[in-house]
């Protein structure tokens, strides 16, 4: 007999459930807050799963750098002291945008589908 895998996205959907409608009923009212919390951290964890939310920024970080020699960090700094801006980077902007929307994406899709809606 073939054993089935679940999906890691589905255990996770699955721990989800047992936390809300098992879990954080039972607990003493000062407990909740905290089951709350682990919710959330798994509501974040199953976005994640579905993202790959480094896309954009090693786009980016390829576009500028030779392999290996770009980071996240090196950018901002280059940023910051003008070595990369959009006068010398065309689309920056909407790279830098897009890296943004990727990690809103998974860490608050709400925000995001607010700004996205409002223009």
């Amino acid at each position: 007999m073939a054993v089935k895998r679940i999906s890691t996205e589905a255990l996770i959907e699955l721990a989800l459930a047992t936390v809300r409608t098992e879990l954080m009923p039972a607990l003493p009212p000062d407990k909740r807050y905290a089951a709350a919390m682990v919710a959330n951290a798994l509501e974040i964890a199953r976005r994640e799963v579905g993202t790959d939310i480094e896309a954009p920024i090693w786009t980016l970080l390829d576009q500028l750098y030779e392999p290996g020699d770009g980071n996240a960090r090196k950018l901002a700094a280059d940023i910051r002291i003008g070595d990369v801006s959009e006068a010398k980077t065309p689309g920056l902007g909407a790279h830098l945008k897009a890296i943004l929307e990727a990690e809103l994406a998974v860490s608050n899709p709400r925000l995001l589908a607010a700004r996205k809606a409002g223009g």
